[in-house]
């Protein structure tokens, strides 16, 4: 028997955001509602979260995007759902720096934590159209917490591995993890990877061939029509010819069936195991 690891995306906060943020070209006049997530990742006696969420929003908003819940109650209130504690978190992954996903980084003393090096220095350094998005007040609490910067693909140990995908921002890091506890199941079969927002939602995983309804967290409905991409890049990224590399790399990783996109709302109360 090998005992792997147990994923559960755990619900933070909500964020509004265009159609044209989910999609490249996209309606920037209609609105979908998304799930921020805090990952919690279980397995040979560790306790891991992968993204430290957002904070708290001042009259409804933050960073310009409505939001409701978030702030460490939202964190405080996801772990409470799997009886775990802020200080039982034993390493923290942050897929990258942007603002709803390091914002309660410092609740996490205990923790290791592991950025891509090349992050950090996007980070204090950001292109032009992603000043905003990043929010250096919270990045720098890291500076004084136990942060670890890597250079590329990382093994954190045996069915942990932190794998570089570029395109989204400079320095985005997915994570690949094996579940199940059973010597029968193939590795391949096993494999998920956690591909942070290099793909936002399953839309840019799989892209419609025909035109489809999206429904959003709200079961809002939203129209979209169908493309012949192999894979539909989101509204935000900073080099698109990376973008297309890593989706190639993360099916390289895992199955396309069994990579989780960062904010799906079908994966709100999922387990994977």
């Amino acid at each position: 028997m090998i005992d792997i690891y147990t994923i559960r995306p755990l619900k933070q906060a909500e964020i509004m955001a265009p159609v044209g943020v989910l999609q490249m070209l996209g309606d920037m006049n209609s609105f979908v509602v998304a799930p921020v997530f805090i990952w919690f990742i279980e397995g040979n006696g560790r306790k891991i979260l992968v993204d430290a969420g957002i904070e708290e929003p001042v009259n409804g908003f933050v960073h310009g995007f409505p939001v409701s819940g978030g702030g460490e109650k939202g964190v405080r209130d996801a772990l409470d759902s799997v009886n775990v504690k802020p200080g039982e978190i034993d390493t923290v992954i942050l897929t990258h720096l942007h603002f709803d996903h390091v914002a309660i980084i410092e609740l996490f003393q205990n923790a290791r934590i592991y950025v891509q090096k090349k992050e950090w220095m996007s980070a204090f350094n950001p292109p032009i159209h992603y000043r905003f998005i990043y929010d250096l007040e919270h990045i720098q609490k890291m500076e004084n917490m136990d942060l670890c910067l890597v250079d590329g693909d990382f093994v954190i140990e045996k069915g942990l591995e932190l794998v570089f995908l570029p395109g989204h921002t400079q320095g985005l890091q997915g994570v690949r993890v094996e579940v199940g506890i059973t010597e029968s199941k193939k590795v391949e079969d096993r494999t998920y990877l956690l591909a942070g927002d290099h793909f936002y939602s399953y839309l840019n995983i799989n892209p419609p061939k025909e035109p489809i309804e999206l429904e959003d967290l709200k079961g809002n409905k939203i129209k979209l029509q169908p493309t012949s991409l192999p894979f539909l890049p989101p509204g935000l990224h900073v080099d698109l010819t990376e973008w297309f590399d890593s989706c190639f790399k993360a099916m390289r990783v895992a199955k396309r069936s069994q990579i989780l996109p960062g904010h799906d709302p079908t994966l709100v109360g999922k387990v994977f195991s």
